[in-house]
């Protein structure tokens, strides 16, 4: 009778091989973490990404039509403002509630709610009739995109192995620059073709094409995580899982141990309170931190990127999103990178040298950035973008999938998205404020104080998630809220 462990190669090298028998939750993990990707998995991998392309696609379509929305509704610049805002706000509501409802209910079902509401959302903007209902149905897509987030991150953690885990939640920053770079050429299309005051409906409402095709493929190869399922006691699911995902068999033995915590049982509020008890209070801490950073940071340059390259220039629309399309590209390339060298440089170091790269940008550009070429502003906000995308960019979000066991997950990578989005709030309302009061280039120095409380945290508090996260860790968090559904196991599990 085969055992897990050795079973697990011979089962990926020899067609035939006997099941491999699972017996405890443990096992469900082992297996998940230690054996090679299958490609059923790294399918599930780039569906769960998709999120993100939409996430960041959004984003962009916003940005890059707000002239022609504004020139349509006749909006004042807080009216403007608002639209934009009040999908952050909408993220915030989706990534708590997500987060717990990830936890609770499974991640499939939470991932195709959250995608139905996106594309229904989408196509009613596009064809708003006015400001009142566009700030409604803006309000549903940021409750979407909140709510996709903890559970994409949770589904790249728990169908990965360990290996591969860092590269494949960093790789979201990835697909968040491709999206940008295609939101801005395809304004530059729609721009060319005379699009008018009308960019804005067709950039917002190209975007549930990729929404529904990421949907129709997410009915037809997503599974629940088996991860998920083995903590809620449901080994026999888990198994079944298994078997589908990687292509061979595994059985659950007879004496199998299933146990089961019931976290939900205490209530909403209680998954919330363990992000902040033991050993999660402080790297729960550096994960807020460093969400509502890179968030401000970027919202406040990211978004307003066309304005000033315009400011140098004083050229055209398409000169400025040229140069944005550039900036952003840089941005991709640093994301492949970091998600490339994640496992070997960690996390806290690539967070440490993206805050680092991204204040040496806001300290040339706010000294001299009136007096510089326009060319050498372009290429500085080309690796302003890459030093954040590098870096908490991509980090901060990998860092809270990383830094949970599965069944506070989802929480912890809601509570992240929540600050994350926050941070964005804070910048899109301040932003303006300083601009108005101080100008651009003093307004960047003001902006300092973003990156400077990231590095100032990461000095203060040393957790690199990067191997470093135990399923067994919350044993002794949860206590008694652990209780055993099945008899103990009369014969103990090898480890791999």
């Amino acid at each position: 009778m085969p055992i897990l462990g050795t079973e697990i190669q011979e089962q990926e090298n020899h067609v035939g091989a006997s099941p491999v028998l699972i017996r405890t939750k443990d096992d469900v993990v082992r297996v998940i973490n230690e054996s090679s990707d299958a490609p059923h998995s790294r399918i599930i991998g780039f569906i769960a990404l998709g999120g993100f392309f939409l996430d960041a696609y959004d984003f962009t379509s916003l940005s890059a039509g707000s002239v022609q929305m504004k020139a349509e509704f006749g909006l004042s610049a807080s009216q403007l403002g608002l639209v934009t805002a009040v999908m952050a706000f909408g993220a915030i509501i989706g990534a708590l509630c997500g987060g717990y409802f990830v936890d609770r209910f499974g991640r499939l079902r939470m991932f195709i709610v959250n995608l139905l509401l996106f594309v229904c959302a989408t196509l009613g903007a596009a064809f708003a009739p006015n400001y009142q209902t566009l700030i409604a149905l803006r309000l549903l897509i940021g409750i979407g995109v909140g709510l996709d987030v903890p559970v994409a991150m949770a589904f790249l953690v728990e169908f990965m192995a360990m290996k591969k885990k860092a590269k494949w939640v960093e790789s979201a920053a990835a697909l968040w620059s491709a999206a940008t770079i295609c939101g801005l050429l395809v304004a530059l299309l729609l721009d060319a073709l005379g699009a008018g005051n009308n960019l804005w409906r067709w950039e917002v409402g190209l975007g549930a094409v990729p929404a529904v095709v990421i949907l129709l493929l997410r009915f037809k190869y997503m599974a629940e995580s088996p991860m998920w399922a083995a903590t809620k006691g449901d080994l026999a699911e888990a198994v079944r899982i298994l078997s589908r995902t990687y292509a061979r068999p595994f059985e659950l033995a007879a004496d199998a141990v299933a146990v089961s915590h019931h976290v939900e049982q205490t209530g909403p509020f209680r998954p919330f309170g363990q992000l902040f008890t033991g050993e999660f209070r402080k790297r729960t801490i550096l994960i807020s931190v460093i969400s509502a950073a890179q968030s401000i940071q970027f919202s406040s340059v990211g978004f307003y990127l066309p304005l000033i390259v315009f400011s140098f220039f004083h050229s055209s629309f398409s000169v400025s999103v040229l140069a944005s399309v550039f900036a952003n590209a840089c941005g991709l390339c640093a994301a492949l990178l970091a998600a490339n060298v994640a496992n070997k440089l960690g996390l806290r170091r690539l967070t440490i040298i993206g805050f680092s790269g991204v204040a040496s940008v806001l300290v040339v550009l706010g000294l001299v950035g009136q007096v510089i070429p326009p060319v050498l502003g372009v290429v500085l906000l080309a690796f302003f973008i890459g030093a954040h995308t590098f870096g908490p960019g991509s980090t901060a979000q990998s860092m809270s999938a990383l830094s949970y066991p599965t069944r506070i997950r989802g929480v912890g990578a809601g509570l992240s998205q929540a600050s994350n989005r926050t941070g964005s709030l804070v910048a899109l309302y301040g932003v303006p404020v300083l601009l108005a009061a101080f100008g651009l280039y003093h307004a960047l120095l003001i902006l300092l104080i973003a990156p400077v409380i990231g590095l100032v945290v990461l000095a203060v508090i040393k957790w690199e998630p990067v191997g470093n996260v135990s399923e067994d860790e919350p044993e002794s968090v949860f206590g008694s809220a652990a209780t055993a559904v099945a008899p103990a196991a009369t014969t103990p599990t090898r480890p791999l």
